[in-house]
């Protein structure tokens, strides 16, 4: 088991399985095949059977034991096949010289005679080839790619509609793509139809029956002045300047710019119809895969679809995600966040933009995220959001066959012969003014003025593409005047030192000008997907290929040998474009190859295969979910059961079989919502009045035994319950009790609290440091709260504090816990499992019949592990949200034990709500 997705990602249920070797007793072997280039890490694990009485202590049937090794196992997958002998369990030979033998192609070609000779096989690890996978070998579901506009063009001839592919679609470069797939799995799309063309309502049954016939392509129709609010209005009038953190407060006319919830609701209306078409082609265990930054709100109206509350969706962001400080001016911040943690699986091209993506999550939605074996996640809504980075590619064999085309070839020649003599720098650009085209001229000219040499051989070629939703008059204007005043100052003989060219250009004269540019310059101000320095390495000509990258285009850290800039700095950009052209031939020989080689390794098909690989093993919890228990320090065995998403119909059922019923209820995050962290809401946080109806109904039967088990103080749960004298209340984890009927017993009086005024002391340290925290002081003990505190600096104090504590407290009878948007030190005589087990030893006249335990955090465990070894057809433990715990059942939200209680307080199915929760 081991890093790769084809070693089960480090989950052992998922890993691969060895087979005994012929001829050797204890010897046991595999074949894998891997990419190759990259660094595997792995363990081996061994399954042994459970002793009976374990089974029933525990649960199992298995446990595993992992190898003990002080390190994990590391391999470089080079050659073309790999030989590993690894000797015995738990002994790691990471120096030994015998232990890996790289193969080539002439071996591996006498393996294969000696292989239909009869001898035994070896076990390989070698490299990838093409776009085979397990996951493709194993899938038998569609992929249904999501994107704003189908990679078809169409257009009317002789007014019948034609289609065709269009291979120049940046998202997937669907050429690639689409052959890499053919034959192993279907691709469908969703999206609009790519035309100019008006679609008449008669014609949508037709183009729609063409498309999904011949092109597995089903398309949205919006009427045009939908589209153009929602494109031109709202995505790039709003959600573009926001996401590249360029948004004006002021409009030209100086009038302060308003929000639009009018587009707002176009958006996701579009949004709405979008979800519409993919519900009606998905069938159970399809992928989907939503694309940019048109469809954020998707993932969220797709999950709330019944027959998608399961699925496996995935989205992929192609622009920056911008900070928190910016991000947070959207009004409607929350809504969009909100849609796209609905997604199983969510891709950035950069880090940066994760990382600000992570930073709103926290910020604005009080979300924490961890890291696992490489893979970042957000627990929303009890499901775990995995967080991926990876840029995206291009397809190099397009471009491989283009520089052979006679059309590529012939227009190269034309050029080379036009600028012969000339050093030529080169640009293709989007006519946008977060493309920087105006300091690429300023720099351009500073270099022009500190050289005769630039002034006669120097060039440049500058593309600008318009773009119609975003070309701005006094981006073009400006960037005109500069051309001219450089042509005009600078150029000599007929020739100007500046080309501009103001157009869209073909495929194959893109190429074409790839081939005899000596080095790409540009300067974008921000970027997310850009990909012509990829275009532009694979097609440059013998002894070109340079790039001078601003540091914001979002490939240049992705490809190491490029000169990176700052776009603002323009004297530095002036120096570092003559570096380029000082470097010798074999430094730029060398620079090429490095990153040819990683473009060339790293195409959309091997993109996407990662991508869709990833999502595929993901889990989107509908049914069971294995749950690993602890480490053990020596033998690192785990414990495997059963984690199943609590049944409504199970519980009502053993419910109203059963005659004598406690409930055990934690409350904050449990029968009150914990969305906010915030001192107001925590001292305002109540249950709602169904819960409250329910449990007024439930503790009306004298069958049942009903505590609320609570952090909270004495006075603080009176209040809340008032009302419902019948039912048992537990304060401070289980310092006092009220029994049902009764008054509050004393607290006991033999435990010590001497370490309070020390922890105390430590707290308000703390608290004078971190603005917005504060300190609650309990009977049992003493809590530092930071619901108001910065959510990532307050993160930061409480790690701090939590060792800090733990190591002065140490020789005391304290326990250090945290929580969410909390930290508390208690006595450690106290807790919620000690007082369940007096709860259960009251009830003399024998054990319940029917157990119903519910909790939210760390706090409840004691109390789940109380009832570890009871029948599990009559205990209900669960906890709120997937996590690692000890109860066997789990709800996402508080919402979800609403629902629990009021199903139970029924006393029968209700008919009108799902028996299973979504």
């Amino acid at each position: 088991v081991g890093s790769s997705p084809l070693l089960g990602g480090w989950d052992p249920l998922r890993s691969l399985e060895m087979a005994p070797q012929r001829g050797c007793a204890h010897c046991w072997q595999c074949v894998v095949e891997l990419e190759h280039g990259t660094v595997l890490y792995y363990k081996y694990v061994v399954f042994t059977s459970v002793a009976e009485s374990l089974v029933q202590a525990t649960g199992s049937t298995r446990q595993i034991r992992w190898e003990n090794t002080e390190e994990d196992r590391m391999l470089e997958i080079q050659g073309m096949q790999m030989k590993i002998n690894d000797g015995r369990l738990d002994e790691y030979r990471k120096d030994d010289a015998g232990r890996v033998e790289i193969r080539t192609r002439e071996q591996i070609e006498a393996l294969r005679r000696s292989a239909s000779d009869g001898r035994s096989k070896p076990a390989l690890l070698s490299r990838k080839s093409g776009f085979e996978s397990p996951f493709l070998e194993e899938a038998r579901a569609d992929v249904i790619v999501v994107v704003y506009r189908l990679p078809v063009i169409a257009w009317k001839s002789d007014g019948k509609w034609v289609f065709r592919w269009d291979d120049d679609a940046l998202y997937l470069t669907f050429g690639g793509l689409r052959q890499a797939m053919e034959g192993k799995l279907t691709l469908k799309c969703v999206g609009i139809l790519n035309t100019d063309e008006e679609i008449r309502e008669d014609e949508k049954l037709e183009i729609t029956r063409i498309l999904e016939g011949e092109f597995h392509c089903s398309p949205v129709f919006l009427p045009q002045e939908m589209r153009d609010k929602f494109y031109q209005g709202f995505c790039k009038g709003i959600l573009w300047p926001v996401f590249h953190m360029f948004q004006d407060a002021t409009l030209e006319i100086g009038k302060t710019v308003e929000f639009d919830f009018d587009l707002w609701d176009v958006y996701n209306q579009v949004n709405e119809m979008f979800s519409e078409v993919v519900c009606s082609i998905y069938n159970p265990g399809d992928l989907i895969w939503v694309h940019d930054y048109h469809l954020l709100v998707l993932p969220g109206k797709l999950r709330d679809r019944a027959p998608l509350a399961g699925a496996k969706i995935g989205f992929f962001l192609h622009i920056p995600w911008p900070s928190s400080e910016t991000y947070r001016s959207l009004p409607v911040r929350g809504e969009i966040l909100r849609g796209v943690l609905s997604s199983t699986l969510v891709g950035f091209h950069l880090f940066d933009y994760a990382r600000h993506f992570l930073s709103a999550c926290r910020r604005l939605l009080s979300l924490d995220h961890s890291a696992h074996r490489g893979m970042l996640g957000v627990e929303y809504m009890g499901r775990h959001v995995l967080i991926r980075v990876s840029h995206i590619g291009i397809d190099p064999d397009r471009f491989a066959r283009a520089l052979k085309d006679d059309v590529v070839l012939k227009r190269s020649r034309e050029m080379r012969l036009q600028y012969h003599g000339r050093w030529i720098l080169g640009g293709v650009d989007d006519l946008d003014e977060l493309k920087g085209i105006s300091l690429k001229l300023l720099a351009f000219e500073e270099l022009l003025k500190t050289s005769w040499i630039f002034r006669e051989k120097l060039m440049l070629i500058q593309v600008a593409i318009p773009k119609k939703s975003r070309v701005s008059e006094t981006t073009r204007d400006e960037i005109s005047s500069l051309v001219d005043r450089i042509n005009s100052t600078y150029g000599m003989n007929g020739r100007v030192p500046v080309v501009y060219i103001e157009q869209d250009i073909t495929f194959s004269e893109r190429v074409a000008l790839y081939s005899i540019i000596d080095t790409l310059f540009l300067t974008p101000l921000r970027d997310g997907l850009n990909l012509v320095p990829y275009e532009y390495i694979i097609s440059a000509s013998e002894g070109k290929g340079q790039l001078v990258l601003s540091e914001f285009t979002g490939c240049s850290k992705a490809l190491s040998a490029a000169i990176r800039v700052n776009p603002w700095d323009i004297s530095d950009i002036a120096s570092q474009i003559d570096k380029a052209f000082a470097m010798s031939r074999e430094e730029i020989t060398a620079r090429h190859t490095s990153d040819s080689s990683y473009v060339s390794k790293h195409p959309t098909s091997t993109w996407a295969e990662s991508f869709l690989s990833d999502l595929h093993q993901a889990s989107e919890v509908t049914g069971k979910l294995v749950n690993l228990g602890y480490f053990l320090p020596s033998v690192r065995s785990v414990d495997l059961f059963g984690f199943e998403r609590l049944n409504l119909e199970t519980l009502r059922s053993s419910y109203t079989g059963s005659d004598k019923r406690l409930l055990l209820l934690d409350y904050d995050g449990t029968l009150t919502s914990n969305s906010e962290s915030t001192r107001m809401s925590f001292a305002w946080a109540v249950p709602g009045t169904e819960t409250m109806n329910s449990l007024q109904a439930l503790a009306s039967d004298e069958r049942n035994t009903i505590f609320i088990v609570s952090g909270r103080t004495t006075e603080v749960l009176s209040k809340a319950f008032e009302s419902i004298s019948s039912i048992g209340l537990i304060a401070e984890h289980g310092l006092q009790i009220r029994y049902p009927g009764e008054c509050w017993g004393p607290p006991p009086t033999d435990v010590d609290y001497s370490w309070l005024e020390l922890a105390k002391e430590i707290m308000l340290r703390y608290c004078e440091r971190t603005d917005g925290s504060y300190i609650e002081e309990k009977k049992s003990g003493i809590v530092w709260h930071l619901g108001d505190a910065d959510p990532e600096f307050g993160n930061w104090q409480a790690k701090d504090l939590h060792g800090h504590l733990c190591n002065v407290l140490a020789g005391y009878e304290a326990s250090v816990i945290s929580g969410r948007g909390w930290l508390q030190v208690r006595s450690s005589m106290v807790s919620k499992g000690i007082i369940t087990e007096t709860i259960l030893q009251r009830m003399s006249d024998g054990e319940p019949d029917f157990v119903f335990c519910v909790g939210d955090d760390q706090t409840d465990e004691d109390m789940f592990k109380c009832f570890g070894s009871w029948s599990s057809e009559k205990v209900f433990t669960c906890t709120v949200g997937v996590k690692p715990s000890n109860a066997k059942y789990y709800v996402r939200t508080n919402l979800d034990v609403s629902h629990a209680l009021e199903t139970l307080a029924l006393g029968k199915r209700n008919s009108t709500e799902s028996v299973t929760f979504s």
